[in-house]
């Protein structure tokens, strides 16, 4: 049934095909029992069709939380992000564990103040267990933004990302991330706790200038 739910098109068309034979046996033969057997055929194509329409699974529903972030993160909708948050979510990179209160201020401190002109999500592969009701998506992502501060509006340029988030059922049909783990990102594209203050006009307005200048990279490194 999981097959079905998942991805039923082989099933679907292989249904159709001995419907299709079947009709051609009708015509050589001009027996009504193949003619039975047609429309039971297509029939059963008809019906595995409905199942996956109306069935979702857990593995669609956590696709669909990812989709869901990224269309609010393109939007600029930190609340909606944070809508789809554990209670208990960690922000886990290397050897930092940010706990829910400074994962959902850090999540404030990059979406406030950034927005982006795209966002593409890529190679996404989730799981879910049936038991554990835990799960994960893995996925790359393609942006380009702008970081706006009190002084300037810095084109942060496009970036490739990896990411890691971790899932659980919070409730019948529910699933919220518990984990985030950047697998891969650029140098400065996050705004770690502790990070710099926002540079005075003066030298971030020279610096805008001159993106590929080495003082702007580090000014951009948390």
């Amino acid at each position: 049934m999981t097959y079905i739910s998942e991805d039923p098109t082989l099933l679907v068309g292989g249904l159709l095909l001995l419907a299709a034979a079947f009709v051609v046996a009708l015509k050589v033969t001009q027996q009504g029992k193949y003619l039975i057997r047609a429309v039971v055929a297509a029939g059963l194509a008809v019906a595995v069709l409905a199942i996956e329409w109306l069935w979702v699974t857990d593995t669609e529903r956590i696709e669909q939380v990812v989709y869901d972030l990224r269309r609010e993160v393109l939007n600029s909708d930190v609340e909606g992000v944070l809508a789809h948050m554990a209670p208990n979510v960690q922000f886990l990179k290397g050897e930092l564990a940010l706990d829910g209160e400074a994962t959902r201020a850090l999540i404030r401190a990059n979406l406030e103040n950034t927005s982006f002109e795209f966002i593409r999500v890529s190679n996404l592969e989730t799981s879910a267990g049936r038991q554990s009701r835990r799960g994960t998506a893995e996925f790359r992502v393609f942006a380009k933004g702008s970081l706006h501060t009190a002084v300037a509006t810095v084109n942060i340029g496009t970036a490739n990302s990896v990411w890691s988030l971790g899932f659980q059922e919070t409730e019948p049909g529910v699933w919220k991330v518990n984990r985030i783990t950047p697998v891969q990102i650029p140098s400065g594209t996050l705004v770690m706790p502790g990070g710099p203050r926002p540079p005075d006009r003066p030298r971030l307005g020279a610096l805008s200038r001159r993106r590929d200048h080495p003082q702007f990279r580090n000014l951009m490194r948390p």
